[in-house]
């Protein structure tokens, strides 16, 4: 397993070069709109080389290990290529929402068949179509949760790289039988890994669309491997507050877009992101800011699998509420400060940028 681990964060930092050549011959780079923090021309396929090196070293590493296994991960992949290949023909195409939430679902559907789903809250076990479908918003929530976040150098990247690997560790500590799910989750980690090397401030390439999809439809749905009674006991406490960063931001650009009136699918620089940044963040210190309370939570998230059963329920919500006041006190600190002073995300980069190019 760790060798193929390292094959596949060898191979992403290996292919993600050609892409970005290929991106730069052919021209195809990020568009810049009111969310984004960039300028300039950065490719886009990042998200590309994240797969080659995910669905390679997963398939050499079950065949090779002739593990029955295969068959359990073979419909995460085709999923999720169903997913990558859809987010990557809508950044040429720009397909409609509609047409996007379609082929979600499908792979989302796919998924539910082979019985990727939340089976037990605590100890209670759920009737199977209050499981399905809990598992089924669930998985679509964290898909577009992910690819709204993707607004920073090296923010969804890095987000994703901390929580796969907790959950990695949590498979690998927590049963035997989980070591081919905890395989599945490092070798998705080392090529999200290696795609961040290039992903870094300065960006030279994004993870794109495709990627960020990917991303969110990973870690909504590795979870849902059968795994020991203790994480079943308490895995959607440990996934929400794993994922409360993006989460909470959909959150509150849903709530944002109704109050506003807007399609939900419309851009806007309202992200918590552009708000630390609109407070006087670098970007630089902004994803700092962010990992280093992403780094808390998968701490804590392991602090309460150890802690087990009551006592790690307790502390998992005693995190998420802390986390919404955390996400409510910036909101509320971000209108304070903006409200007589608009901030205009595009102008605030373009200033940025000029004294960075200054010193």
């Amino acid at each position: 397993m760790w060798w193929m681990v390292a094959f596949s964060f060898c191979t992403s930092v290996v292919v993600i070069p050609l892409i970005i050549l290929m991106c730069r011959h052919f021209g195809w780079y990020d568009t810049t709109n009111e969310r984004k923090i960039h300028k300039g021309n950065i490719p886009r396929l990042g998200g590309l080389g994240i797969i080659i090196a995910f669905t390679l070293s997963t398939v050499i590493y079950f065949t090779v290990s002739k593990s029955n296994s295969i068959t359990h991960v073979l419909p995460i992949i085709i999923a999720g290529l169903i997913i990558f290949t859809v987010a990557l023909l809508d950044d040429f195409l720009n397909l409609k929402a509609k047409l996007k939430l379609l082929f979600q679902i499908i792979a989302t559907v796919i998924v539910l068949y082979f019985d990727f789903r939340f089976k037990k809250i605590f100890n209670f076990e759920l009737p199977l179509w209050f499981s399905y479908t809990l598992s089924f918003f669930w998985i679509i929530g964290i898909i577009n949760a992910f690819n709204l976040i993707d607004g920073l150098d090296g923010l969804c990247g890095g987000l994703s790289f901390l929580i796969i690997s907790s959950l990695g560790i949590i498979f690998y500590s927590s049963d035997f039988n989980a070591k081919a799910s905890a395989g599945v989750c490092f070798m998705m980690a080392a090529a999200v890994a290696g795609f961040l090397v290039y992903n870094k401030p300065q960006a030279k390439i994004f993870m794109g669309d495709g990627g960020s999809q990917l991303m969110g439809f990973m870690i909504a749905v590795l979870p849902l491997y059968n795994s020991s009674e203790n994480f079943e006991y308490n895995k959607l406490l440990v996934m929400i507050v794993l994922v409360s960063i993006p989460a909470l931001d959909t959150i509150a650009a849903m709530w944002r877009r109704t109050r506003e009136h807007r399609n939900f699918m419309s851009a806007d620089s309202r992200h918590i992101h552009h708000k630390l940044i609109a407070l006087g963040f670098t970007k630089v210190q902004t994803l700092i800011f962010l990992l280093s309370i992403q780094v808390c939570l998968c701490l804590s998230a392991g602090l309460g699998m150890y802690l087990r059963h009551d006592k790690g329920s307790i502390l998992l919500t005693a995190i998420l509420v802390f986390m919404i006041f955390f996400y409510s006190s910036i909101h509320f600190i971000y209108y304070a400060v903006t409200k007589n002073n608009p901030v205009d995300i595009t102008v605030l980069r373009n200033e940025q940028n000029s004294q960075k190019e200054n010193k």
